[in-house]
């Protein structure tokens, strides 16, 4: 960039090089602070990335007047740079830099696409000159270009509007595409194209931005065109940072928060930005140096006032405002005696307990099964130091006194006025025996714990993280606290968040209920340039904010409640991030969530964990809670469950089941799970779950000797015109196909989740057709798959050679299948013997079991692969004694 000379910047001014490619020179440019994405710091004073000091490396010679499509599309050629959608990149004769000319078009050109309409438009307005005459990208004014945006389109006709909305989305979508190869999945691996990481997190910074403006501008003007619009409405984000992940990595975050919080955040780079304002590695927090992407192993605390890390112990709040003290001071623990819980759990009735902070005495109560008592509830994580110690049901005296505060504070803010008598609550920590001679009352206490929960008139949410911390101002930051606090990753919680009326949030300065919090949402979430409230509202969906009330209306009325689809889909989606501390519990606390008869759960195991007889028990008991399900009128399963990734199951008629629904898996687009309901679902043991969905059946036109063995790929062409071609390939990590033997001569098919298929990878199972009875077709799971349409022109070109020119190929010919067909899917499975009780509900006495031998679903199925084309495409332990 050339740039006159200066005086010597002060010494607060960092010189920075912008690395290229080895094709490129390095530009040296001086960075002084508070120079860069401008807008981000209009709403949060935290962010210490706002100082994104980008330099503007040439003058981009873009017009202020409406830009074209194809201008757009032409712009590197024009550049001297052939710039291909997978990747490729090579210069023609020009003396531009690949970083000069992404800059110019990524940024530049897509700013001058969406504001080039309106009159005032300059893109000068997008950078800053700093007191030695350096330049800079700017972002400070594209709040107030998004307002003019939203004003212009309210004041355009019909016509124009839909137009310019039409290719700013084309423009957007197309961009994406490209700043795809500027993303990482991972701090440790590289960008597919050679550009400097600040570079690329600004394109990545405005796409995300303008791609929410532009949905929320649709929403306003109640703009939709099917087809025309963006391929996931709820996907705003552009991928990830490696300049983001790498300072996350070395302000040692855990690895498997990181991992959930990408995927929660969608691919929005903005998200982890603002999660950087966040301390992780505070003194007083947990230790997460071990930690890995699939197991947070951060089972120490460190003390206020002391260096060492100690054991997860029980938790005194005499010592949290303190760090002198070494020891508690509060005294001994008070212990609910065993035999008293068992002898009114044995009764039919509930504990319940109330502490006196005059008397200092914790008395114990019962209450009817009518639940004919107020009282309130407090929901923890165990690890945080709340757990019943040395297998007794005892509390630490500071702590009841904590809650005698809490209680109080919660009823000033409902009532206004302070109650005479302290308030009765409920902990499982004092309710649920813990002895092992109590284990038959300990069963019955969890199987009350469905109504506790969903009876209570509130419940208060203790987790350490956010007990330690301010609540903050406004919405995104008290949101964003709890979406990445501990309570939210355990599986027993969700299902208390759940069925609980009223949840209650204890932060260090106050106490914040879930209702006050949701009431900031709207007018945080209304301004265009901010994505962070939408992002932060992640917790909200974690523990089902949006159905919550429409259960406890039912449970108010006292109607039979049952799940449904839809429900099911939320559960799967809010716990596929969350964890037990043993597998084995999995099924118990969704059990209990579902308020289904939890004996067959709750019976313990001696099995160790890890072994392959603890992995079949696990199975079984999956298979079982299925059951449960099926037996439901109408089957409450969720057709899109089939497409879910992970290990399957391999009993017979439940090899498309996930083994585990605590997956820790990105979400797939589109969600499989959020898909229109096509129809109910059916579970038949022997065949499998029935489903209804699009698809594509397959026609192999070759010679019988070219098969799938050993490629990556394949095309098929859905009609006689040779225009629609749609590319297929393993969506699992080991990339396989089917070996030649497992495919010849079977009648092969594509099952997708809708239709049509865009330019981006979907989500789509590969199936063989094992017979077909009327309009079910029975098939087996081969493989999960990515499907996409393709619309590379050389690819299309190439595609639709081969097929005139007769050159055998594999799947060459696709027949499409409406939305209304039929499948029973199932997968490569073992004989399982089942009692014959699958279709009802089970007896208590009954335990279905499975066959000698279960295994991964899909191990024997695949095999190794090669390139399908010519042409380069881009180069128990007792239930409930320590649940939670």
């Amino acid at each position: 960039m050339p740039q006159e000379e200066h005086s010597k910047p002060p010494p607060n001014i960092v010189r920075v090089v912008c690395h290229t490619s080895n094709l490129q020179r390095p530009i040296s440019v001086a960075i002084p602070p508070s120079i860069g994405m401008e807008h981000l710091r209009n709403d949060y004073n935290q962010f210490s990335l706002t100082d994104l000091s980008i330099p503007l490396l040439r003058a981009p010679s873009i017009d202020g007047r409406e830009r074209k499509f194809d201008n757009f599309i032409q712009l590197p050629k024009e550049l001297g740079w052939n710039i291909q959608e997978d990747g490729y990149v090579e210069p023609e004769k020009t003396q531009l830099t690949f970083d000069e000319v992404t800059q110019t078009w990524l940024y530049f050109e897509i700013l001058a696409q969406v504001f080039g309409h309106l009159h005032d438009y300059q893109w000068e307005h997008f950078t800053k000159k700093d007191p030695y005459g350096y330049i800079y990208v700017n972002t400070a004014n594209l709040p107030k270009y998004l307002e003019d945006w939203l004003d212009s389109e309210r004041k355009s006709n019909a016509t124009e509007r839909k137009r310019r909305l039409i290719r700013i989305q084309q423009v957007l979508d197309k961009a994406r595409i490209y700043v795809q190869h500027c993303t990482v999945s991972s701090h440790e691996v590289n960008t597919k194209w050679p550009i400097d990481g600040l570079l690329a997190l600004s394109f990545m910074v405005l796409g995300e931005t303008l791609t929410r403006a532009l949905n929320l501008i649709k929403k306003r003007l109640e703009f939709r065109i099917n087809g025309w619009s963006s391929h996931d409405s709820r996907n705003q984000g552009w991928g990830y940072s490696k300049l983001i992940l790498q300072k996350l990595n070395r302000e040692s975050w855990c690895a498997k928060a990181i991992h959930k919080l990408k995927a929660l955040l969608r691919g929005n780079t903005i998200g982890l930005i603002y999660l950087l304002g966040f301390t992780q590695s505070s003194s007083r927090g947990p230790d997460h140096s071990k930690c890995t992407p699939t197991e947070c192993k951060a089972t120490k605390f460190r003390r206020l006032s002391q260096s060492e890390p100690f054991k997860s112990e029980q938790y005194h709040h005499c010592l949290a405002d303190s760090s002198d003290s070494k020891q508690p001071n509060c005294g001994t623990n008070h212990n609910v005696k065993g035999r008293d819980l068992a002898a009114i759990i044995n009764r039919g009735k509930i504990p319940l307990f109330r502490f006196n902070k005059t008397s200092r005495k914790l008395d114990l109560l019962q209450m009817s099964g009518s639940f004919d008592k107020p009282y309130a509830i407090f929901s923890h994580v165990w690890t945080d130091g709340f757990a019943a110690m040395n297998n007794k049901n005892g509390m630490t005296p500071c702590v009841l006194d904590m809650f005698t505060e809490i209680l109080e504070q919660v009823t000033i803010q409902q009532t206004g006025k302070k109650s005479p008598v302290p308030e009765l609550f409920w902990i499982d920590t004092l309710a649920i025996p813990v002895k092992e001679k109590y284990a038959e009352e300990r069963v019955k206490a969890i199987s009350q714990m469905h109504n506790i929960y969903t009876r209570a008139k509130y419940t208060v949410v203790l987790d350490l993280s956010l007990m330690q911390v301010q609540m903050g101002s406004g919405y995104s930051n008290p949101a964003m606290k709890i979406t990445m606090c501990k309570w939210m990753t355990r599986l027993w919680t969700l299902q208390e968040a759940v069925l609980s009326k009223n949840l209650y949030f204890r932060f260090l300065d106050r106490i914040c209920s879930m209702d006050h919090l949701e009431q900031m949402f709207d007018d945080e979430d209304y301004e265009l340039h901010s994505c962070v409230p939408s992002l932060a509202r992640v917790y909200y969906d974690g523990i089902l904010g949006e159905i919550r009330p429409k259960i406890h209306t039912v449970f108010r009325k006292n109607e039979g409640w049952k799940p449904r689809s839809d429900f099911l889909a939320l559960v799967w989606k809010a716990a596929q991030w969350r964890s037990t501390a043993h597998p084995i519990h999995e099924f118990l606390s969704l059990a209990t969530m579902l308020n289904l008869d939890i004996e067959f759960f709750a019976k313990p195991t001696q099995l160790k964990e890890g072994t392959d007889e603890y992995k079949r028990e696990c199975d079984r008991r999956m298979i079982e809670l299925l059951s449960r399900f099926a037996a439901i009128s109408p089957c409450p399963i969720p057709p899109g469950m089939i497409f879910l990734p992970g290990p399957r199951l391999s009993g017979k008629g439940y090899g498309w089941a996930p083994r585990t629904w605590l997956s820790s898996r990105e979400i797939d687009s589109p969600d499989p799970l959020s898909l229109p309901n096509l129809g109910n679902t059916r579970l038949t043991e022997s065949e499998g779950l029935e489903v209804q969905f699009p698809g594509f059946l397959l026609h192999d036109l070759g010679d019988g000797r070219d098969t799938l063995n050993m490629r990556e790929h394949f095309f098929f062409s859905a009609d006689s015109t040779l225009l629609d071609w749609y590319r297929v390939e393993p969506a699992e990590d080991t990339k396989h196909f089917p070996t030649e033997k497992k495919l010849l001569g079977r009648d092969l098919a594509i099952i997708v989740s809708r239709l049509p298929i865009e330019d981006f990878k979907e989500t789509a199972l590969f199936v063989f057709i094992k017979k077909t009875w009327g309009a079910i077709r029975f098939v087996e799971i081969l493989n999960r798959v990515w499907i996409s349409r393709e619309g590379r022109p050389e690819v299309l070109r190439e595609c639709s050679d081969k097929h005139r020119k007769d050159v055998p190929e594999a799947m060459s010919a696709g027949e499409r299948l409406s939305a209304s067909a039929t499948w029973c899917v199932d997968g490569p499975t073992e004989t399982v013997e089942r009692n014959s009780h699958t279709s009802s509900q089970p007896k208590d006495s009954e335990e279905p079991g499975l066959g000698n031998k279960l295994r991964r679903a899909g191990t024997a199925t695949v095999n190794s692969f090669r390139r399908f084309s010519t042409f380069p495409l881009s180069k128990d332990r007792t239930a409930k004694k320590s649940h939670k």
